[in-house]
């Protein structure tokens, strides 16, 4: 079995949006005083550019000195990304058959859902994370029935009660 760390790869326009600002989301959605036991589950940086490091490594400071506590983040340099299977992908959304029916009709196969921005977009709504103003201006470019839609609107409504900021599930 390999050592490794379960991560996201972002992809992003820096005329969009900037690292720094990415950096800002990422500090805003874990608790990074918090110390992971596993490599698998840590906190972690992986920057591509010596200008992304230093940047990382500016925030990371600068966050540990306003919260008087030490940061447990790691920012290391990234090496090989590895997608994990595709059936690890979209957890919330696979969980509703309701949902995965008609992704199964846009999407005829599986690498093509898991490339997917909606159904990115709507497992992290799933999951609690957004901001409900997002969600309902958003809701109707999925490519889902209107059937769908109401019952996503409702599903994350009822169950994200504190769905009003960016959230994180992990620990």
């Amino acid at each position: 079995m390999k050592d490794y760390s379960e991560a996201v790869q972002v992809e992003f326009n820096s005329r969009e949006v900037s690292y720094p600002q990415l950096l800002e989301i990422f500090w805003g959605s874990h608790d990074p005083t918090f110390n992971v036991f596993s490599r698998q589950y840590r906190n972690a940086i992986f920057y591509v550019t010596e200008k992304q490091r230093a940047q990382a490594e500016q925030s990371r400071d600068l966050l540990e000195m306003l919260e008087h506590k030490h940061i447990y983040t790691a920012i290391e340099e990234a090496g090989d990304f590895y997608p994990a299977e595709d059936y690890h992908q979209k957890y919330y959304v696979r969980s509703l058959d309701k949902i995965m029916t008609e992704f199964g009709q846009i999407y005829p196969n599986d690498g093509q859902f898991v490339a997917s921005t909606a159904a990115a977009k709507i497992n992290g709504y799933l999951g609690c994370n957004g901001q409900p103003e997002n969600l309902v201006k958003e809701v109707g470019l999925f490519g889902l029935s209107l059937a769908t839609q109401k019952y996503l609107v409702e599903r994350i409504s009822t169950k994200c009660r504190n769905f009003n900021r960016m959230t994180c599930p992990a620990p």
